[in-house]
């Protein structure tokens, strides 16, 4: 794949992470222009709309965006996976930015130090979401039904019988999307590599989560900017 497909299986992906938690709330989907939203209020930390389709006209897209966060009275967010969206000129404004990055299959993945398995049931669940907190507080997140979504893999690393690092994995076609690292990032990317060896990483980063990121072999292929209309 070259860099332009990279991205928008990149993006699809992670669109496939989002659509999975809205279900998992029970909560709808819907398909327009390019996009993909959330029917109802998506859960903590999770946009209402992603954007899927590069190829859609933008002005035309941020209309229709528009007209979908004028029907709500709360929060509104949207994660514009192109940076292409000119959303500040109808009431949003940017809460984050971040790099999409990619990397390929087949490189090594090393070894690793921790005992790493998939998480199968409600009490790993809660184990593992617990953990990924860090001791925060708040209702769950992550519910059972989340982890019955097709392709989609909770991996958790434990250390003397307690969870200590984890991710998601989402698989889409030829890619497969980590995200929610916690603990020990390099160990989450070597074994999500040996997991799927068939797959192409990819997700996205910024910060120091980016630069860890970009040391364990990923490469930056795309820009992406989180929206908040208050």
């Amino acid at each position: 794949m070259n860099v332009s497909e990279i991205l928008r299986a990149a993006a699809r992906d992670n669109a496939a992470l989002c659509t999975a938690m809205w279900r998992a709330h029970g909560l709808g989907i819907e398909r327009v222009d390019g996009w993909v939203g959330c029917l109802g209020t998506p859960p903590r930390l999770y946009p209402n709309i992603v954007t899927v389709d590069p190829s859609v006209d933008a002005p035309g897209q941020t209309r229709s965006i528009a007209e979908r966060a004028n029907g709500v009275s709360r929060e509104f967010f949207v994660k514009d996976s192109y940076r292409a969206l000119a959303l500040g000129a109808v009431g949003f404004e940017p809460l984050f930015e971040a790099s999409w990055i990619h990397r390929a299959a087949g490189l090594d993945a090393g070894v690793t130090r921790l005992d790493w398995r998939c998480v199968t049931d409600a009490a790993e669940l809660s184990a593992w979401e617990a953990a990924w907190r860090g001791g925060a507080d708040g209702p769950p997140l992550f519910r059972p039904a989340f982890l019955t979504e097709p392709g989609l893999t909770m991996l958790a690393g434990w250390a003397d019988r307690v969870i200590v690092a984890g991710c998601i994995i989402t698989v889409t076609g030829a890619v497969a999307g980590i995200s929610n690292v916690f603990g020990d990032a390099p160990e989450a990317i070597r074994i999500s590599a040996r997991t799927f060896p068939g797959c192409d990483l990819v997700g996205y980063e910024n910060g120091e989560a980016l630069a860890t990121a970009l040391e364990a072999g990923f490469q930056t292929v795309g820009d992406l900017v989180i929206w908040r209309r208050a």
